[in-house]
């Protein structure tokens, strides 16, 4: 019984030093190499930032064309890879 009080108390200090390592470690953004990186992704002349939003894993960044045409660029922030573009063209109304 002692033998099994000793394991169940290594594994929570075990648990609890690793979760606070991982806390305390997680200072910037930075890729899968563990380097910084600097990301530039190309807008159309005119073109204008509207909003960033974090969804799940992903960053959407909201732009506005110079035409006014909406266009979504999906991000991924870990890398700063442009993952795809959404444009809203106008249309018809449902």
């Amino acid at each position: 019984m002692i033998v099994m009080g000793l394991v169940i108390v290594t594994g929570f200090i075990l648990v609890a030093t690793e979760t606070i390592r991982r806390l305390s470690t997680s200072g910037g953004v930075q890729s899968p190499a563990g380097t910084p990186f600097a990301q530039r992704i190309a807008l159309p002349s005119g073109a204008q930032v509207l909003s960033m939003t974090a969804v799940g894993d992903r960053l959407v960044v909201h732009v506005e064309g110079p035409d006014g045409l909406p266009t979504a660029y999906i991000v991924d922030p870990r890398t700063g890879a442009l993952l795809g573009t959404i444009t809203f063209p106008p249309g018809t109304a449902r």
